[in-house]
């Protein structure tokens, strides 16, 4: 099967993410491929989907999710995404989801200096490795209840991703340098 730059894109976004929804994959594609003049609408995705459905056994659109065969929805991943998606304004440099724990994924933000950013868990680590990060990294948390938990003091270069009722995030950080 021949396929198209943008179809190269989502089947190698799908082998790192494993499911996302069709939105994020959408927000994905237009952030790598589109320019003035070249748009990735909405029609361009269905009709790719369509063919990498058809000519793929292992390639799966179900309930508004992408996936290949044994990825499997993740509610802390998607919303990593979400998150990365709203910080990267849908354009991360790169990103990769094979990370330690509790990192859910890490990308990187281009412009004059790459900036490296992790989403990890909250609810998965212990106050000790919340300091125990690298410097250079910037770590944004989220919860399972997608609020800060009481008291919360965050290290330089750390932010909270606090999840509002329509789906998006707004971001707290440290009070540090």
């Amino acid at each position: 099967m021949l396929l198209s730059n943008q179809q190269k894109y989502i089947l190698d976004a799908l082998r790192k993410l494993g499911c996302v929804r069709e939105d994020q994959l959408h927000a994905l594609v237009r952030g790598k491929f589109q320019r003035p003049g070249f748009a990735v609408r909405e029609e361009h995705m269905s009709a790719m989907l369509r063919q990498l459905r058809s000519g793929l056994g292992d390639f799966h659109v179900d309930g508004g999710f992408v996936y290949l065969a044994r990825g499997q929805p993740d509610t802390a991943r998607l919303e990593a995404i979400d998150v990365m998606l709203e910080l990267s304004e849908g354009a991360p440099q790169e990103f990769t989801v094979k990370v330690d724990s509790p990192r859910l994924l890490c990308f990187t933000l281009g412009g004059d200096k790459l900036k490296l950013f992790s989403v990890a868990m909250l609810s998965h680590v212990s106050d000790t490795q919340l300091l125990q990060r690298e410097r250079s990294e910037r770590i944004v948390w989220i919860s399972d209840s997608g609020t800060p938990p009481d008291g919360l003091a965050l290290p330089p270069k750390h932010f909270f991703a606090a999840r509002q009722t329509d789906g998006s995030h707004r971001f707290y950080g440290s009070n540090g340098p």
